[in-house]
């Protein structure tokens, strides 16, 4: 566990000092600066907090190892920052060259909405392709130095040392029913070429910003997701607000039954960052996104898949004994990447639950014992979670 509500004021503090030209605070004799260095690290805003800090005048109550260490940190993001801005560059120009119609995604372009775009932290180059053309990437990238890693469900990676990662998105969404359906005809209805471009293709900016929405909202259902993103909109809507067609965002959000969501992801960045005052509930939020960590933790994925499978009452009681018994009997999604026979016999998911639970009393007790344990979620925890998945209004069409 992370949160500490003072030590995050202190730390929203500098963030709001180093990226939205708030004015100098004097630093809190209390801070606990291992703490805040650790939140910043598992955040990945590392270097946001290390230019936050070299704005501060009052540095006598900063630890200097500290900030040797994130001057260090800076130093080796602003190095993968140009690689990746060299690497992007060089993929787009040979998928243009090469007809491959794709769209990139997330973090390749809000870097450059930030103050200086090693600011903003990026794991990996994301870029949503044209299912087909798969033979056409994967030539591409190897020519240029890449090696493909594994496929999945809804991507493809490919690296290039030292650390380069490449995700090729054949799916916009992961297995959201609803977003599914919504971004069916992205191609026709969603993205248009850029301009100059004959197989590089962008949102408009609103249907970016919803996008957005779409996948924070994927990582808060599946753990939490991190302070990053909450920047992320901050930062987005201070550059695009007075542009976007807000009354197109609202109705497609409807759409996607996310019109809570981005309204208290809104008003959350306005809270940590703007002048908006906090309350109970936005503590709350604080404190689930605090202790998710970039990508969200194993523990809040399964409170908030209790609180979903709880049914439209999201009854913890039912949530709970349902969470354990899908550990055993997967559903047939899941069950489909372990048994493939169940692709083309669908009706055989009973004999292949049968072949699981033998499979598991032989040879990984062990594993579904732990597994189970790990599903035993403590009662406050679930019931701060319900709180916030009753506000997001997450599970409300499920």
């Amino acid at each position: 566990m992370m949160y500490d509500k003072a030590q995050c004021k202190i730390l929203f503090q500098i963030i709001r000092v180093s990226l939205f030209d708030s004015d100098e605070f004097e630093i809190n004799a209390e801070a606990d600066w291992k703490l805040i260095y650790r939140i910043s690290r598992e955040h990945k805003i590392h270097t946001i907090l290390c230019r936050g800090l070299e704005k501060i005048s009052s540095k006598d109550k900063i630890p200097e190892k500290m900030i040797g260490k994130l001057e260090e940190l800076w130093q080796i993001e602003r190095a993968k920052d140009a690689v990746q801005k060299y690497s992007i560059d060089e993929i787009l120009d040979a998928f243009e060259k090469d007809k491959i119609d794709c769209v990139p995604l997330k973090g390749i372009y809000m870097k450059e909405f930030y103050p200086d775009s090693s600011l903003r932290t990026m794991s990996d180059l994301d870029i949503f392709y044209r299912q087909g053309d798969e033979e056409k990437i994967e030539k591409v990238l190897v020519s240029k130095g890449y090696v493909f890693d594994h496929d999945g469900p809804h991507h493809d990676v490919y690296q290039r040392k030292p650390f380069m990662n490449v995700e090729m998105h054949h799916h916009l969404t992961d297995g959201d029913p609803v977003a599914e359906k919504y971004y069916k005809d992205v191609w026709t209805t969603k993205v248009h070429l850029k301009k100059g471009y004959t197989s590089i293709y962008e949102f408009s900016w609103e249907d970016y910003y919803i996008y957005m929405l779409v996948h924070l909202a994927k990582h808060i259902k599946l753990g939490g997701s991190g302070i990053r993103s909450i920047i992320d909109i901050k930062i987005f809507l201070d550059k695009k607000k007075e542009e976007l067609n807000w009354d197109y965002v609202k109705e497609e959000l409807k759409k996607l039954h996310l019109s809570q969501f981005e309204y208290w992801m809104r008003q959350l960045s306005e809270v940590w960052f703007g002048t908006e005052k906090t309350t109970p509930l936005y503590d709350e939020l604080t404190e689930f996104i605090v202790d998710s960590g970039t990508y969200g933790t194993i523990k809040n994925y399964h409170a908030s898949h209790v609180v979903e499978l709880g049914g439209k009452n999201q009854n913890l009681s039912v949530g709970k004994i349902r969470s354990k018994l899908e550990i055993i009997f997967l559903p047939y999604e899941g069950m489909q990447e372990q048994y493939l026979y169940l692709e083309k016999f669908p009706f055989l998911l009973p004999v292949a639950w049968i072949q699981r639970i033998f499979r598991t009393i032989v040879w990984r007790k062990d594993k579904i014992t732990s597994t189970l344990q790990s599903t035993n979620i403590e009662q406050d925890r679930l019931e701060k979670v319900k709180k916030v998945m009753d506000a997001l209004e997450l599970f409300e069409s499920d």
